[in-house]
């Protein structure tokens, strides 16, 4: 009895020091994965990407504005959330180790580094801006439906679980 007591409790103490090794292999490969990523990111594109939507539904809403106003809202955005967002990207390392499997970002990893792989995630901030439009579309034509809906479910009483 004495000597299967003594395997569990090798075997339950040897676990956590696996999973620590494992969860460590994981974070180096999310490390590097990051470090690739954030070298071919342009982050001003990226900060972009968030700012041009705005811009564009004020002009939209005949709003227009000129290009010294468009030129300011710019250089505030990229003032304010260059440095907070690479941040951001910087610390995804952790994230991506605890979601995924070491086999996962591996291939990630690899697929990232490689020659069609890199080309791929440089277009996708391209992509992103493109379908940018469609989704504020979806979203205006869809509010107007769900917002009394919205309503409707936060304003009622609160039902017991």
């Amino acid at each position: 009895m004495r000597f299967v007591t003594g395997a569990a409790l090798a075997l339950s103490l040897a676990l956590p020091a696996h999973a620590e090794t494992d969860r460590e292999a994981r974070l180096a490969v999310a490390r590097d994965y990051v470090e690739a990523s954030m070298a071919d990111m342009n982050i001003q594109e990226f900060i972009r990407q968030i700012w041009q939507p705005m811009v564009q539904q004020m002009a939209a809403n005949r709003q227009a504005l000129s290009p010294a106003q468009v030129a300011d809202i710019e250089a505030l955005f990229s003032e304010e959330l260059t440095a907070p967002l690479t941040e951001v990207m910087r610390r995804q390392d952790e994230n991506l180790a605890d979601l995924l499997t070491l086999e996962e970002l591996t291939a990630l990893h690899d697929f990232y580094t490689s020659e069609h792989g890199g080309a791929v995630m440089r277009k996708m901030p391209r992509l992103a801006q493109a379908q940018q439009p469609m989704i504020s579309a979806v979203l205006q034509d869809a509010m107007p439906r769900m917002m009394p809906r919205i309503e409707e479910i936060t304003t009622r009483a609160p039902e017991a679980d």
